[in-house]
């Protein structure tokens, strides 16, 4: 029993002399010194110990006398003691505890419509998809089999197309001449794929949890949403204020502050 004493936090000598004391309660330092056969400084020293621990109590009178607390009120205060620590120590690790957010890249069509197909059908409640017209063709259909299972799907595009999606937005076209194709899919606010299926490029993509990916992908479709409906309602004024499409605000505003 030393040894599982011993595990608990208890040297060699304070084992023994608890040991002593749970059979035989009410001893003097001496007499447990004289049956555990270890000199007595070292056995008052261990009592001490014991006794501060709160695993033996101390009874002063003509003789100070020792005796050991029952094993089974030592092993609750030491349970309680552990939680206790174990919980500062959970809380103030956790505290210092940098979360890593993995980028994982992939090349090649096939690679990039493979992590495309596996984030979709693992959507529980929603998809906001960002694509070009250019790859609709292939990442349509995997939406629409996301909505038929219950999952609440968003697309954004720059074209009118034939779908069963019942979140649909056409947002206005400001693609400039000779630029790249690109996509995003946020799946459950929470993971993002964004990439080029463009055939003048190799085709590639990213999947990331980082929130400043997930927090830029968001903030690009409440964008789309946003303009689609001040287009929708305000179109007259906006195309005679802009007749060469809203991205002329941006154009002036860039000359306006060079």
């Amino acid at each position: 029993m030393i040894k599982e004493l011993m595990a608990l936090g208890l040297t060699e000598i304070e084992s023994k002399c608890y040991l002593f004391l749970n059979d035989n309660p009410n001893q003097t330092g001496y007499e447990v010194s004289k049956h555990i056969g270890v000199s007595r400084s070292n056995v008052y020293a261990s009592l001490s110990a014991l006794t501060h621990k709160g695993i033996c109590r101390v009874q002063e009178g003509k003789s100070t006398t020792y005796s050991a607390v029952p094993i089974e009120d030592v092993l609750d205060r030491l349970k309680q003691e552990f939680k206790h620590s174990a919980s500062i120590l959970k809380r103030e690790l956790q505290k210092k505890q940098k979360v890593n957010f993995g980028f994982y890249s992939s090349q090649g069509t096939d690679a990039v419509m493979a992590i495309i197909k596996t984030n979709i059908s693992k959507a529980q409640s929603q998809i906001i998809a960002d694509l070009w017209p250019e790859d609709l063709a292939m990442i349509l259909p995997l939406l629409e089999e996301a909505q038929d299972r219950g999952v609440t799907v968003y697309l954004s595009t720059f074209e009118s197309v034939s779908t069963t999606l019942k979140n649909l937005i056409v947002d206005e076209d400001t693609r400039k001449e000779g630029e790249h194709s690109n996509f995003s899919i946020l799946c459950d606010g929470q993971k993002v794929v964004v990439g080029s299926l463009d055939h003048r490029l190799q085709a590639s993509a990213i999947e990331t949890h980082h929130p400043a990916i997930v927090q830029l992908v968001q903030s690009a479709f409440d964008h789309d949403v946003i303009m689609t409906q001040l287009m929708h309602k305000h179109r007259d004024v906006l195309e005679s204020d802009y007749p060469d499409g809203l991205q002329e605000l941006v154009t002036q505003y860039l000359q306006k502050n060079r």
